[in-house]
């Protein structure tokens, strides 16, 4: 049995770059409806295809994600819960103490929060 390379679709990285330049500017958009409203009687697959890409742009705006900064002092509230993180920390450490660092200095800043609030 041969290891076969799985091939990608190729048209799937370019299909997103047209998208993404149909978001971008909406000159390209508007000559691209244009152009599919010429090809719809002599090329109807290819008038098809662009008129789908239209479609996609036109709706990938509204669904982008949106992140928020997540800030781990938040959220430790009690002695417990910053006892259990630095535990956690501890045990997940790679070894060069980077993550250790990182939760005192979570835990430190929860603490000044929870001492400010008091």
């Amino acid at each position: 049995m041969t290891n076969k390379p799985r091939t990608q679709n190729p048209t799937r990285p370019a299909e997103s770059t047209i998208i993404e330049h149909i978001i971008a500017n909406p000159e390209f958009a508007h000559a691209l409806s244009l152009e599919a409203d010429e090809l719809k009687r002599d090329e109807p697959k290819v008038a098809a295809r662009l008129t789908q890409w239209l479609k996609k742009a036109q709706y990938l705006p509204d669904r982008q994600a949106k992140f928020t900064n997540f800030d781990t002092a938040d959220h430790l509230q009690t002695q417990e819960d910053m006892d259990a993180f630095l535990e956690a920390c501890i045990e997940e450490d790679p070894g060069d103490g980077s993550l250790i660092k990182m939760a005192q200095a979570d835990i430190a800043r929860a603490t000044r929060r929870l001492n400010a609030t008091s």
